[in-house]
């Protein structure tokens, strides 16, 4: 969808809910544009954790699948 679909969706489906529910709607909506993005940051074990595969490393397919 893209988000003029979704906009249009989101209108026809506020049209059947009561007055309380689209206003609770609106609230949830505002309050989305006042709340900061949370990032997750990448890297979380970076420095904690280490490992080497080792060059001459070899594994098929219907190994892994089984492993």
């Amino acid at each position: 969808m893209n988000r003029s679909e979704i906009e249009q969706a989101v209108l026809r489906e506020m049209h059947s809910l009561p007055l309380d529910k689209v206003e609770a709607t609106l609230n949830f909506v505002l309050s989305l544009k006042n709340k900061p993005v949370k990032k997750r940051p990448l890297g979380l074990l970076k420095g904690k954790v280490e490992f080497a595969i080792d060059e001459n490393f070899k594994m098929t397919d219907e190994e892994f699948l089984q492993s």
